[in-house]
């Protein structure tokens, strides 16, 4: 599977810790481009076999490298209030 999120800075993307992301499925079909909010791990770069993670920054700019991501649990639509 392969998923896109958009950051402002690769400081939002701790790796090796649970983090919230916005993430957009890339696989072909019906659900591309379904938005999710979800709780993951991300690994860079990419491990073989992991699903992969596409950065692309506020600016439009594609970060060159996949991420690992694993996606550990669906926050729902929307992120709760705080």
């Amino acid at each position: 599977m392969n998923y896109l999120s958009f950051v402002m800075s690769l400081d939002e993307l701790p790796e090796g810790k649970e983090v919230k992301l916005f993430i957009k499925d890339l696989t072909p079909g019906r659900r591309k481009y379904e938005a999710r909010y979800v709780s993951a791990k991300l690994s860079r770069p990419a491990v073989s076999g992991s699903d992969k993670l596409w950065v692309r920054f506020d600016t439009g700019l594609l970060y060159p490298d996949a991420w690992g991501i694993k996606i550990v649990e669906e926050l729902g639509p929307y992120p709760a209030k705080v």
